[in-house]
């Protein structure tokens, strides 16, 4: 007798590129408990993309900026301090599958 063994296989395959530039825009609400900001110093954000959605003729990307904001307080001794925020965004891009 033969053991036959039920595997699934999932295939990835390209079926195109595009490259994009969006421009991502909020603002980050500095909490009570922080001084306020006299100017900033520098601004880093890292991009995370949690959901990825496929449309007829579109692409819908969900994600979040994590945003990193170094400061000087306005206060009287004018420290540096930090911030940790975030900006959601959705976008909807247009990429039409061209078909062979």
């Amino acid at each position: 007798m033969v053991d036959a063994v039920k595997e699934s296989l999932c295939v990835n395959r390209i079926v195109g590129s595009k490259t994009f530039t969006i421009t991502v825009e909020g603002d980050v609400i500095i909490p009570d408990v922080k001084p306020d900001i006299l100017n900033s110093i520098s601004m880093t954000g890292n991009v995370c993309i949690y959901k990825k959605e496929i449309l007829e003729g579109k692409i819908r990307l969900d994600g979040n900026v994590n945003v990193y904001l170094m400061y000087m307080a306005d206060s009287e001794d004018r420290r540096v301090r930090g911030f940790n925020g975030g900006i959601d965004f959705t976008e909807v891009l247009d990429f039409p599958r061209n078909r062979p």
